[in-house]
């Protein structure tokens, strides 16, 4: 009887902490009660920036100025109730939830505290508006493709490279380099690199996240982040987080 209640007691115990260590987070829940919730939808996948419409709007209503931008990077929301931001080479994270009138929170009783109205969501597109005083930021992004190693396997001729310096708390310093080479991923999956007349050879891969990554498994291993490819272009981005340096860099087709 006793090694009975002692086994019970041990069952009771070990289920109640494996639900709650698998109890999914309150913003979870609230997305999931909210008026924005579809289940066909995959909400945690990464989105690509395609342009933002900035509007300033006058005291009675009529719109001032209208422009547009159009950042390199991506957005995404975790299924942790965390959120990654890049954006110009400027990474950025924190909490998200979702209010009762289906807003989409980013870091929720801070002083950065930012409200979205979700104007449209669906596997492939997401468009989110916010407003700040008299201007309004529309941001649209596409679903986030992740590329073939048969449009990597090209010659990438160095364009420019974007270095910013930063801290525990901001970037102090931004400058611009031009070196002068190349950037060639190999169909064997080596490449080669010359830049300033200096060259690098290794391997290359695309990894699960979609990252390109050189030198897997070696002491020299650096992963980067495909902030865009085109047809005859290739944007890279990679933080190095020894020397506390941010590289955004800049390639076009041979």
């Amino acid at each position: 009887m006793k090694f009975f209640l002692t086994y019970s007691l041990f069952a009771i115990i070990s289920l109640s902490l494996f639900n709650s260590c698998n109890k999914e987070p309150a913003a979870v829940a609230k997305l999931k009660a909210s008026c924005l919730y579809n289940n066909k939808v995959n909400y945690f996948q990464k989105w690509s920036n395609t342009f933002t419409e900035i509007d300033i709007y006058t005291t009675s209503g009529a719109i001032q100025s209208q422009s547009f931008i159009y950042p390199y990077g991506y957005f995404q929301l975790n299924s942790d109730a965390s959120y990654n931001v890049l954006s110009d080479n400027v990474p950025l994270k924190g909490t998200w939830t979702v209010s009762d009138s289906c807003q989409l929170i980013l870091d929720p009783g801070t002083k950065i505290q930012r409200s979205f109205d979700v104007l449209k969501l669906s596997n492939d597109s997401l468009t989110i508006r916010r407003k700040a005083g008299d201007t309004v930021y529309t941001q649209h992004y596409i679903a986030y493709a992740c590329p073939t190693a048969a449009q990597l396997e090209y010659q990438w001729n160095n364009v420019f490279t974007v270095e910013q310096n930063y801290n525990a708390s901001t970037i102090f310093n931004t400058s611009y380099i031009y070196p002068v080479g190349y950037f060639k991923l190999n169909s064997d999956f080596s490449y080669n690199v010359v830049s300033d007349g200096v060259p690098l050879n290794g391997t290359w891969t695309i990894d699960t996240g979609c990252k390109l990554v050189l030198d897997k498994n070696t002491s020299l291993q650096r992963s980067f982040d495909i902030q865009q490819l085109t047809a005859d272009s290739l944007t890279i981005w990679r933080k190095d987080t020894v020397n506390q340096i941010n590289y955004l860099q800049h390639y076009k087709k041979n």
